[in-house]
């Protein structure tokens, strides 16, 4: 069985496999951490605000609603991240860029380990600003971590390993989610954020090894910043949105992108909005929110094993991409017929688990006929930046029509409907153009 799974599904080359698995680890540790912090921090915001409602104006948000507010906090956040990503970028090596992000997190891991225990005391600053810390952990470490993927693979090198990375991920993510939906209950949030900082240290030790191990192997790969590709010296701000905005390739990269994030915040905002009616304990929320990740993940080991490298081998990055949106199409006409507990918690296990799977898979290899430049400064204005600005946007929506037109939030769904077809039109245009960059970039891998 295993033989026929290696032959069919993933066509890795013999000396590839040592690159491949050790971005799948390097992959795994990162989504495991994600996936301990996000239950959490999602039950905390909606636990607290639910027993303190934010009122603006005569507005009363409480857990569902406000957590809304948080996507508008965490763009803000991540703006400065941005600057200081790029400013980074401009003057360490991939390898050092990596270790200083992971002291940083190791650094706050620590902190709010010591005071998670009694962080609602703290009132919503300390609620908030543990939310923000598991949204910027996947904002840097995951755009950090494909950056780095994609400056050591070709197009087709992605197309033949990047199942097999992938699939680091989602099994990362279900013992993330198994680790918080079995202990969190018995142990509470503190040894869990400790834990953390482990995982974290091994992160920064791989990469270390990763990049010298590729670099000596191939010296054609850029392991070191080019002084001579920066756009704006002054801006660390702007640097990345200026490449982004001189190249149609990347704005629909980051069209795609902006497009997803609004769908799946729709679809999240249903979840939660369901799960606050439903569920009344904070404690069974978090564990709701781990089983939710768990299914996912699980879920998502499955399209990586069998479909994720077959399809982007056989049929291409563009039919891969063209998965997500026809599976969130399917999942939002069921939540419209039936808007429970169990349908929206399908709904967002089958938009998470191809996400996580098929999609990034597909969507990552966008960016390996790139510059160097394209892959860090304007990927991370996408991936940390034009991602938050497009859940704000969803909040908007969100918020919007759930206050002045509509008081079911199952018909948020027809809005879900629009942005598919933008979505599936964009995907169908950025098809065309990988294949076109692919046949001419610059072979110093592969």
């Amino acid at each position: 069985m295993l033989q026929r799974i290696k032959k069919e599904f993933f066509d890795v080359r013999p000396g590839e496999w040592p690159k491949a698995l050790s971005l799948s680890l390097y992959f795994f540790l990162v989504i495991a951490v994600f996936w301990v912090l996000k239950p959490m921090k999602r039950g905390l915001v909606i636990s607290y605000f639910g027993e303190h409602p934010i009122n603006i104006a005569g507005w009363v948000m409480s857990g569902a609603q406000a957590e809304q507010l948080g996507k508008v906090l965490n763009m803000i956040v991540a703006f400065a991240v941005v600057g200081l990503f790029t400013w980074l970028v401009r003057r360490y090596a991939r390898h050092y860029l990596i270790l200083i992000f992971c002291g940083i997190f190791g650094a706050l891991f620590l902190f709010f380990g010591s005071v998670i225990g009694h962080i609602e005391s703290l009132g919503a600053p300390g609620v908030w600003s543990f939310y923000v810390l598991g949204d910027i952990w996947t904002t840097v470490m995951v755009a950090t971590f494909w950056a780095f993927a994609n400056d050591l693979n070709s197009g087709d090198e992605a197309e033949r390993l990047y199942g097999i990375v992938g699939l680091g991920g989602v099994i990362g993510g279900f013992v993330g989610a198994s680790f918080v939906s079995g202990l969190v209950e018995s142990a509470g949030r503190t040894p869990l954020l400790f834990a953390c900082v482990v995982p974290t240290a091994v992160i920064g030790g791989l990469a270390y090894w990763i990049h010298y191990r590729e670099c000596g192997a191939n010296p054609d790969i850029p392991c070191a910043p080019d002084p001579e590709t920066v756009v704006d010296e002054d801006n660390t701000f702007l640097e990345g949105g200026k490449i982004v905005f001189q190249s149609k390739y990347l704005l629909g990269i980051a069209a795609v992108l902006g497009l997803y994030e609004m769908v799946s915040n729709v679809v999240d905002f249903q979840l939660a909005v369901i799960v606050e009616d439903q569920i009344s304990s904070s404690v069974e929320r978090d564990e709701f929110f781990g089983l939710v990740g768990q299914a996912t993940s699980l879920v998502s080991i499955g399209v990586q094993l069998f479909l994720t490298s077959f399809v982007m081998k056989r049929y291409g990055v563009k039919m891969a991409l063209l998965f997500l949106p026809i599976a969130i199409l399917g999942g939002t006409i069921g939540f419209v017929a039936l808007p429970t507990l169990a349908v929206v918690g399908f709904m967002s296990v089958s938009d998470n688990a191809l996400n996580y799977s098929i999609n990034q898979s597909a969507k990552e290899a966008l960016y390996t006929p790139t510059t160097q430049d394209e892959k860090y400064k304007a990927k991370s204005f996408i991936d940390m930046f034009v991602q938050r600005a497009a859940k704000v946007a969803a909040v908007v929506l969100n918020l919007g029509l759930t206050a002045l037109v509509i008081a079911d939030v199952r018909w948020l769904s027809v809005a879900v409907g629009v942005l598919l077809i933008a979505w599936i039109a964009t995907i169908r245009y950025l098809g065309t153009r990988y294949e076109e960059r692919k046949e001419s970039e610059p072979a110093f891998v592969g």
